[in-house]
């Protein structure tokens, strides 16, 4: 019940005004199990279906286990609500484990923990040589990263990370443009890499995984040998293409990687930001890159379940699961015959063949 309360935004008392009754009714609601009788209301004022309830307990995320790329404006409740969606992608991410063989996940261990360095290591193991990234969620799901993307409640939390039994898992906003979405991947990449314990550090590590999605995304070697020093701003449009970046995000790497000094930057940041590049990205990526996992597990075929079934067996209405899967039609390939609410999985998972995009 605290989940689903997180989950819906509310606080206790919140919650205690929406059903009628005290604080401390809510207080005992959480701590002994609503009684029967109210668990119908409870459902609805929270967003999920009576039997999220009569689930088996799992371990809570909190805060201090996460890796958080929130706006300022971001408010505990809006981060309560973001964790709460990060468990239950978790629980999401269990069903699917119990049906199909994922990939093995394939991140480095790395001894020096210099961002640059360390991105240049994870494009050598992932065989990614100097060209512009694939669709990345992609890459990352390739890898053995679970992504998925935040729903609604969240808007202010732009992405998180977090390991939970041994596999890593990113949360991404879908109110940011395409090309910014990207980079929050990557970003959380680098803390998943970086800083596999728990989240310490503060602005520190935040600017290694900043300068570690920015090697990621455009390495310091093409950078150097494709742009000319001081380009301008017509240049930058020119190439943020090429990575698919955000123009800010390109400008900010040229002046790190040494092709523009600090004035150069300057100039080019007042100038974006007059063609609408600061809070924007005209003529961008058309559409923000999708999941291949959910697609390829999820999709409508005759004869698979159906998104109602994995939905009654977690709990959840059918839009939370959309929501949080990219906005997938969500159909699986498990057997022949629908998921019950009780599935068993069969002896012989399938596996899935995740193929990076050209």
């Amino acid at each position: 019940m605290t989940l689903a309360r997180y989950r819906a935004g509310l606080t206790k008392t919140a919650l205690a005004e929406a059903m009628a009754v005290s604080a401390r009714t809510i207080n005992d609601y959480e701590r002994k199990g609503p009684p029967a009788s109210a668990v119908a209301a409870l459902a609805a004022v929270l967003g999920c279906t009576p039997e999220f309830f009569e689930l088996p307990p799992s371990a809570r995320l909190q805060e201090d286990q996460v890796f958080f790329r929130a706006r300022r404006r971001a408010t505990s409740t809006q981060r309560h609500a973001a964790i709460a969606a990060g468990q239950i992608g978790i629980e999401l991410y269990a069903w699917i484990d119990r049906h199909f063989q994922l990939p093995e996940v394939n991140l480095p261990e790395v001894d020096n923990t210099d961002p640059v360095e360390t991105a240049a290591s994870v494009r050598a193991l992932w065989g990614l040589g100097e060209r512009p990234l694939p669709n990345l969620i992609q890459l990352a799901e390739s890898k053995g990263i679970r992504v998925l993307s935040l729903p609604h409640g969240t808007d202010l939390v732009d992405a998180f990370s977090v390991w939970s039994d041994g596999k890593p898992y990113v949360f991404l906003s879908m109110s940011k443009t395409p090309e910014r979405s990207r980079f929050d991947l990557a970003h959380e990449i680098g803390h998943l890499v970086l800083h596999p314990g728990l989240p310490e550090g503060g602005n520190a590590i935040e600017r290694e995984a900043d300068r570690f999605a920015s090697a990621l995304l455009m390495p310091l070697s093409v950078l150097r040998s494709s742009l000319p020093r001081e380009p301008s701003t017509a240049a930058i449009l020119e190439y943020k293409q090429y990575f698919k970046v955000s123009a800010m995000a390109l400008n900010y790497a040229l002046r790190d990687a040494g092709r523009l000094t600090e004035w150069g930057h300057r100039q080019n940041c007042v100038r974006l930001s007059e063609l609408g590049y600061r809070s924007g990205e005209p003529a961008g990526m058309p559409q923000h890159e999708t999941s291949r996992v959910f697609s390829a597990i999820f999709r409508s075929k005759e004869g698979r379940a159906r998104i109602a079934d994995v939905a009654v067996e977690l709990g959840l209405p059918v839009s939370e699961l959309h929501a949080m899967t990219f906005g997938s039609t969500l159909h699986t390939v498990v057997t022949s015959r629908e998921v019950t609410a009780e599935p068993k999985p069969s002896p012989a998972k399938p596996s899935l063949k995740l193929v990076r995009s050209p």
